[in-house]
């Protein structure tokens, strides 16, 4: 209804917009919201607009896919169907095969490249010409980071094309929304509408095109690799961008990055959020908007350096670090979804105190062994903490912006996952425990119905059997009767 009244009041703004300017009435009044709109728009436009010499570039989209213990099997085939020759996947294939079950397992493993043609680029590399038309190459590799809990990180890297379409959606003026109160709102216009700055409208389009870019990766992926509809439900992003035309000093860089929040939030990069980290010349940030259609877990901003080294600025490794720490909060909210399903669902027969079906049973079924899984996943993080923590330590020293404070990814990553599987599983706990208490009490009752129904029947059979003798010896007398009169 809101979305149908917003459009209608759209329309009709742009319908009076187009009439010559009335003086007095309700079409004036209708005009003056209309120049109101274009007014704040504009001041809103020169707040968010990207400052002089700088520019931003979508340079890559990282996809990371996560693989339980239950789906390597499903990691092997989709590998061999997309590398069916090379002897570097059949060799990996053969070692994850051999270390499926252990109960210490964790290892990296670089998969390889692949281009869209043929070029200058490292050994090994396959050409593929469906890959999606703004991807210029890809690299994959597989990290193994406890026994049971594994992904494939994909690292695409973007023509210019997608920054430029960002950049030219970025720099458009949009009208702040206008939704009346009343679907045809000519009758009275006093404090009958609302009115917003129209910044959320640029976040939307932006994302709106990144998603567009996501949703022709996955079309690929699922495409070349076959691999189940639920292995695309664990997946998330990490966005890399490439700011240039910042001030290189640390401290003049933090008062730039305040004063032009409004332009880099619209991408995503969230200046003065609790959770943004500063690297060694990048930035690590949660995106604030939750409009996109895809779950994005990070943002990486790559700033203009003093000096670049000879071997480079080891950026692809933090970013992969970064995606270790994302796996493992991934696979966290995916039991956390589904224990609030399982938990609500079970909440829903106590209500209605349904009586023991295959349905809930299912259910209590369901739940106990999301709760086995857990517990797994839970005790290989404690067990392999330390060398997470390490694993994660790649992405280099990190200091709260807000706070000013140094943080360790890797450590506030162990302490936070642990904290957040205790509540999962306590939930779980609460109503495992009280949808079985509650099953064995029905148990019992229906236990007692029937063994009332046994007594009941018992009895019948007693008196049936003493009728049954009763009438056998009237019969055994009339014949031993006709015996003897014979």
């Amino acid at each position: 209804m809101d979305n149908l009244k917003l459009k209608i009041s759209t329309k009709i703004l742009d319908l009076v917009e187009g009439l010559p300017r009335f003086r007095k009435g309700t079409i004036s009044s209708l005009q003056d919201i209309r120049e109101r709109q274009k007014k704040w728009s504009s001041k809103e436009f020169e707040r968010r607009n990207a400052p002089k010499e700088s520019n931003i570039e979508l340079s890559q989209i990282t996809l990371i896919l996560t693989f339980e213990h239950e789906d390597f099997n499903n990691v092997i085939k989709g590998l061999k169907q997309y590398f069916p020759k090379n002897e570097k996947i059949q060799t990996f294939v053969t070692s994850l095969k051999e270390s499926v079950d252990k109960l210490h397992a964790s290892s990296w493993h670089n998969l390889g490249y692949i281009a869209r043609e043929q070029g200058v680029y490292l050994p090994d590399v396959a050409v593929d010409e469906s890959l999606p038309i703004d991807v210029k190459n890809v690299s994959l590799s597989f990290h193994r980071i406890l026994p049971s809990v594994a992904c494939i990180i994909f690292e695409f890297q973007l023509n210019d094309s997608v920054s430029k379409a960002l950049s030219a959606i970025q720099n458009q003026i949009y009208l702040g929304p206008v939704e009346f109160k009343k679907l045809w709102p000519l009758s009275s216009l006093h404090r009958g509408y609302t009115m917003g700055t129209g910044n959320d409208c640029a976040i939307k389009s932006i994302n709106n095109k990144k998603d567009s870019v996501r949703k022709e990766i996955e079309a690929w992926v699922k495409k070349g690799f076959s691999w189940k509809p639920q292995t695309m439900e664990a997946a998330s992003y990490i966005d890399v961008y490439k700011i240039s035309g910042n001030p290189t000093d640390p401290d003049e860089r933090r008062n730039w990055l305040r004063e032009n929040s409004g332009w880099l939030n619209e991408y995503g990069i969230d200046a003065n959020g609790f959770d943004t980290l500063e690297g060694e010349d990048f930035l690590v940030s949660r995106p604030r908007s939750t409009n996109q259609e895809y779950m994005v877990s990070d943002v990486v901003a790559k700033f203009d350096s003093k000096s670049e080294s000879e071997f480079g600025d080891f950026l692809e490794y933090k970013v992969r670090a970064i995606a270790v720490s994302s796996t493992i909060f991934s696979v966290i909210e995916k039991y956390r979804n589904k224990i609030e399903i399982l938990r609500g669902h079970g909440f829903k027969n106590l209500y209605k105190r349904k009586k023991l079906t295959r349905k809930n049973q299912y259910n209590i079924q369901e739940l106990k062994r999301t709760i086995v899984i857990i517990s797994r996943f839970e005790h290989e993080v404690k067990q392999s903490g330390h060398w997470i923590a390490h694993s994660i330590s790649e992405v280099g020293e990190l200091i709260d912006l807000l706070r000013k404070e140094t943080v360790n990814l890797g450590k506030n990553t162990i302490d936070n996952a642990n904290y957040q599987l205790k509540q999962v599983k306590e939930a779980a706990a609460i109503i495992d425990s009280g949808l079985t208490n509650y099953l064995s009490v029905q148990s019992i009752y229906v236990m007692y119905k029937l063994q009332k129904w046994m007594f009941i029947l018992s009895i019948v059979v007693t008196i049936a059997t003493i009728i049954g003798v009763l009438s056998g010896w009237s019969n055994l007398k009339l014949l031993v009767s006709g015996w003897i009169n014979a």
